[in-house]
């Protein structure tokens, strides 16, 4: 059972962009906010963004311990030891599995 923050994002979650070669990926929130990632064999990082200070993604990114995006799956793992991965299926579909 997913639990903590990694609950937090799943229920806040409204969709996912993956970016061209699949080195980049946006989770949108319902709050407007949205975490931004990137990893590829050079680089690895994470941003917040929309929302200003209070949104939701600003108060994530700090508690995300790490992160992997491959072949257009997303998996964030947070400082409390919980998880979430993401992935488009067919037609864009968002799916989900918890930790």
């Amino acid at each position: 059972m997913m639990a903590g923050l990694a609950k937090r994002l799943d229920e806040q979650l409204e969709r996912m962009r993956l970016g061209k070669g699949r080195h980049e990926a946006q989770l949108r929130l319902r709050d407007g906010s949205y975490l931004h990632f990137r990893h590829d064999r050079h680089t690895r990082w994470v941003q917040a963004g929309g929302g200003g200070e209070n949104g939701l993604a600003s108060l994530l990114v700090v508690e995300i311990e790490c992160f992997e995006l491959k072949n257009g799956r997303l998996k964030v793992q947070f400082g409390d030891a919980s998880t979430l991965e993401v992935w488009l299926g067919v037609f864009g579909r968002l799916h989900r599995r918890p930790g």
